[in-house]
């Protein structure tokens, strides 16, 4: 199926609002997952901010508590010696375990002028003697009589000590030590090392150290790393500028978050701390934060999607309600009208529309059903469709007729092989739920190149050469041309003025000419035959045959009938008050009109209105009333008959005449029609049948009326075979109301 733009959903409307909404969610998803991320590494970061001010300040205020401790122990260590300078007299190796156990001290050593330990408390070393380069000798040799020192390797038991030493006035000097296990068990608790494994041991923390002005790992959680040397510069970098760096890495499997925190604390000459966070315990929490938020905008994404899904489906539904036919599927009028309006200025090649024409459509739905109906259009698109090309397209246009577009042929014969396939198409029989039917199709058709005629106009045109088709035929299509489209204007101006004279009363376009009838045996006006006569403000005189014609076809033909049936009882009416009261006047009354379920009271009221007898009223039925329902207009007959009112059967002997009908039906004239009189020469064929219609209908108890008289011969004829009632030019042509009056005078001799 060939389809343009406009009978698509545009799809870039849908897609690019797609791709931007995917877009920004994509966009909203990694900042929103970021923002969660950078969440909690913020809460991290104000932590570890915390974890370094803490230390921090815990340096500053250990600094100070180290000091006190030192200070302490020298003190200590001080008055120990002096206590010992005093009592040099009681030195012994009991006297010296005493005075240490006295004064929780580890070791003290008393050493004679030499340099040689004479006394110990622990009863070792003694007899041992300073040498050169030795703590103990420098002090011997030295200036000072007090000296504390720092911790120290004691040279013989590798073991850690803080030694102090006093002289004695005879050169004799003391030395008194504490373990340095001792001494650390005093700082411990202010320690930096200490501290850090405090706070790491109550937190998520994986590891703590802190460097010193070097980069050197001076105390960690982790004691292999002391002693380290940090070299990352990026971290050096932000560090020197006082700045936090933090990261991301991974040890051992694991993701670690890793912050770099500058601080300023001189004494300890600690320049930062760095704290890892295991991401373990932070990314559940991320991944149940950011998953809530991506569920909540996927929500939306989905919503969205949905929405604009449901903006595209329902907009193909709309595309397909509005551009093609829901029951064969085939584009529709509305596209057809598109279609035309871009090709129809496009180009110069030559083009044609084909208006095919279901003709017995309504009769198969009439004996089928509705469904059956759309099952044999469905069928009959379906196989129309299958001529579809790049340069032909169908469409189905109205409920019975479908449109075949060419856009380019070369000539007519292009066109005749197109029908030709359509009708062979066609031809086969449908056969549809076990039915077989042959349908039968007309087709119209209307050849244009690059035009400046309208849509309307082309179609219109396509529709007028269907009109001038003929299904029944071998050639069931047309050609429009020029004289269709007159003949076309020509029928609607009548149709207008039609209208216009009925719902006018306008006795000046469609008026009545009468005709005389002759008694033949009285040999005078009995009555006239009312005819209608029509003439056109365009076209003048027009002929009965032909306004009729237009007036049945457009549902105009009752109303026209009433309008002139009162102006024949008007003009009886005046016969009446003339005196003319026996003359009768005929009218021609359609069988559409006779089937009418007010037809008699419409007769009857009219007959009221004007106040006229029925005897002087004369109607006119043509032998189409035996085809259509006998009993019902046999009735109506009847009904007018007992009202007085006169049935004549106009045309006998040229349609569907029947004498054993005829002998049941309410006339009361057999119009013999002017056929068989033209031909009367009393030896023909004619002549004899002119004759036994005459003889038949006496012997009904009928009355006949000879139409068309015209010679002399003829009336002869006629009157030898007792015709009762004589019309024809040889008596009058047909003449207007006044001219009626004049003729009746002067033939009646009144």
């Amino acid at each position: 199926m060939i389809k343009s733009n406009n009978r698509e959903v545009n799809l870039k409307i849908y897609i690019i609002p797609f791709i931007i909404i995917t877009l920004i969610f994509a966009i909203i998803m990694v900042t929103v997952s970021n923002s969660i991320k950078n969440y909690f590494y913020d809460l991290k970061k104000e932590e570890a901010l915390k974890i370094a001010r803490n230390i921090s300040l815990d340096l500053s205020h250990n600094g100070v508590a180290v000091d006190i401790i030192n200070d302490l122990l020298e003190d200590k260590l001080i008055y120990s010696l002096k206590a010992a300078e005093l009592h040099k007299e009681n030195y012994s190796n009991e006297y010296l375990k005493e005075l240490a156990n006295a004064f929780e001290l580890d070791e003290i050593y008393a050493y004679n002028t030499e340099g040689v330990i004479e006394y110990s408390s622990s009863g070792k070393y003694i007899g041992w003697e300073a040498y050169k380069g030795h703590p103990v000798y420098e002090f011997m040799h030295g200036e000072k009589d007090l000296l504390i020192e720092d911790i120290r390797k004691d040279s013989d038991s590798d073991l850690y000590y803080k030694y102090g030493y006093i002289k004695n006035e005879d050169g004799t000097f003391v030395q008194m030590g504490i373990l340095a296990d001792k001494v650390q068990d005093l700082l411990e608790p202010v320690r930096l090392q200490n501290h850090l494994e405090e706070i790491a041991a109550d937190s998520s923390i994986v590891q703590l150290y802190a460097l010193n002005s070097d980069y050197i790992v001076t105390a960690s959680t982790r004691k292999d790393d002391i002693g380290l040397l940090m070299r990352d510069e990026g971290a050096i970098a932000d560090i020197n500028n006082g700045n936090i760096h933090e990261r991301i890495i991974t040890h051992n499997g694991k993701e670690l978050y890793e912050i770099f925190v500058p601080l300023q604390y001189e004494a300890e000459k600690v320049k930062a701390v760095k704290i890892q966070y295991c991401l373990s315990e932070i990314l559940p929490v991320i991944k149940k934060n950011t998953l809530i938020s991506l569920v909540g905008l996927s929500i939306v994404y989905i919503s969205l999607l949905l929405l604009i899904f449901t903006g595209y489906k329902r907009n193909k539904e709309l595309v397909g309600i509005a551009y093609y036919d829901s029951l064969t599927g085939l584009l529709n009028a509305e596209s057809l009208m598109h279609d035309l309006s871009v090709d129809i200025f496009k180009n110069k090649h030559n083009k044609a529309i084909l208006m095919i024409k279901y003709d017995n459509l309504n009769l198969i739905n009439l004996a089928f059903g509705y469904k059956y109906g759309d099952l044999v259009l469905k069928e009959l698109g379906n196989r129309i469709n299958n001529l579809v090309s790049k340069d032909i397209q169908l469409y189905r246009f109205t409920a019975e007729k479908f449109v075949l577009y060419i856009k380019y042929f070369e000539k007519r014969e292009d066109i005749l092989d197109i029908i030709e396939r359509i009708n062979e198409l066609v031809k086969q029989p449908f056969i549809l739920n076990d039915i077989k039917e042959q349908i039968a199709i007309r087709i119209g058709v209307v050849e244009f190149k690059k035009t400046e005629k309208s849509l309307d106009q082309l179609l219109k045109n396509a529709t007028i050469a269907l009109k001038y088709t003929d299904s029944s035929i071998a050639n069931n299509f047309s050609f429009f041309n020029e004289e269709m489209e007159s003949n076309i204007q020509r029928e609607d101006i009548l149709e207008r003025e039609i209208r216009v004279a009925i719902s006018d009363a306008d006795t000046s376009k469609i008026y009545m000419v009468y005709q005389p009838i002759i008694n033949t045996t009285t040999n005078k006006i009995d009555g006239f035959e009312a005819l209608a006569r029509m003439n056109s403000d365009k076209f003048g005189f027009v002929s009965p045959a032909e306004f009729i014609d237009i007036a049945e076809r457009k549902q105009l033909i009752i109303p026209l009938t009433n309008f002139l049936l009162m102006e024949v009882c008007t003009f009886i009416s005046n016969l009446q008050k003339m005196g003319f009261k026996e003359v009768r006047i005929a009218v021609n009354i359609s069988i559409i009109h006779i089937l009418q379920d007010d037809f008699v009271n419409t007769v009857l009221n009219v007959i009221k209105e004007t106040g006229i007898s029925g005897n002087n009223l004369e109607l006119e039925l043509t032998e189409t009333i035996m085809m259509g329902d006998f009993e019902l207009v046999n009735e109506k007959l009847a009904q007018l008959r007992a009202n007085g009112i006169h049935i004549s059967l106009d045309d006998f002997g040229t349609g569907y005449s029947s004498f054993d009908r005829l002998s049941e039906l309410n006339v009361d004239y057999l119009k013999i029609d002017q056929y068989f009189i033209h031909n009367i020469n009393g030896t023909n064929k004619d002549s004899l049948i002119t004759r036994d219609i005459i003889s038949i209908a006496h012997r009904l108890g009928l009355k006949t009326v000879a139409e068309g008289v015209e010679t002399s011969v003829q009336k002869d004829y006629l009157l030898e075979y007792k015709c009762d009632r004589l019309q024809g030019y040889l008596f009058s042509k047909p003449v207007t109301h006044e001219e009626a009056i004049k003729v009746l005078k002067d033939y009646n001799g009144k």
